[in-house]
């Protein structure tokens, strides 16, 4: 009874700024207040209307989607050889591998910014997506391998002695066995890449601003609750996101990752 009680108070605390938000997004006031006044769906309207939010809602869209698709690719790559042919360098590599983890992203940033300068590539999309490949591939290695490490390897070799190839005992029998943490690595890869403002301080062009930066300057010079509207249609989306992935293979359920 006690452990729920802490429980559910450590729930409070952790989802109550998301909450407030929400709820600010349906104030019918022009500035920021809590708790509204009165109620109005207008800045959702508002939002939907605004070409510089839509146009940076379609670059951080297409920027997350990306990223988690070659970061997925990649990630369950690195994963399989990390958890397969284990070596004497394993920790140097795997630290190496996850090293964005633990770097403070505005180092990353401007680590990238000087890299990038130097071969005219900052402010591009190709840039902006190289940078979100960094720091959501360790995301999907850590997920991938948790869920190889639950695979015994026994499952493959059993599927090449029936005359597969390592290609096709792969593609055929441990992909599908880690359909979960590829899943759930893609997830957390497209929310980290969407939800990014650090890296688009440094790198993002004019062409390229996300929508976490979009709101960052908004907020500098306008206190109105489009950017709570703004906020809670992120929310939204990440959570169709979760709900979608829970129904197709219930990673949520299986407790792994």
């Amino acid at each position: 009874m006690v452990l729920c009680f802490f429980v559910t108070i450590i729930y409070i605390y952790m989802l109550s700024p998301i909450a407030v938000v929400l709820i600010e997004a349906f104030s019918d006031s022009e500035l920021m207040q809590f708790p509204p006044k009165g109620w109005s769906l207008r800045w959702f309207a508002a939002f939907f209307q605004h070409d510089d939010f839509l146009n940076s809602f379609r670059v951080s869209l297409v920027l997350g989607l990306s990223a988690a698709i070659i970061s997925t690719g990649i990630g369950t790559l690195a994963a399989y050889g990390l958890v397969r042919f284990r070596r004497g360098s394993q920790a140097a590599i795997e630290t190496l591998l996850l090293a964005p983890l633990y770097v403070p992203r505005v180092l990353i940033g401007l680590s990238l910014l000087l890299a990038l300068s130097a071969v005219h590539f900052t402010g591009t999309f190709g840039g902006m997506l190289l940078a979100h490949v960094l720091i959501t591939l360790p995301y999907v290695i850590r997920t991938v391998s948790v869920s190889l490490h639950g695979v015994d390897p026994s499952v493959e070799e059993a599927a090449r002695s029936l005359g597969a190839t390592p290609l096709q005992s792969f593609v055929r029998v441990t992909l599908p066995l880690v359909r979960s943490g590829l899943v759930a690595g893609a997830i957390f890869a497209f929310i980290i890449s969407f939800s990014d403002i650090y890296l688009a301080l440094f790198i993002s062009g004019p062409q390229t601003v996300t929508l976490p930066l979009r709101m960052f300057h908004f907020m500098e010079w306008e206190q109105s609750p489009l950017v709570a509207a703004v906020s809670a249609v992120q929310v939204v989306l990440i959570l169709a996101l979760l709900l979608v992935a829970e129904k197709a293979v219930g990673f949520l359920k299986a407790g792994r990752l």
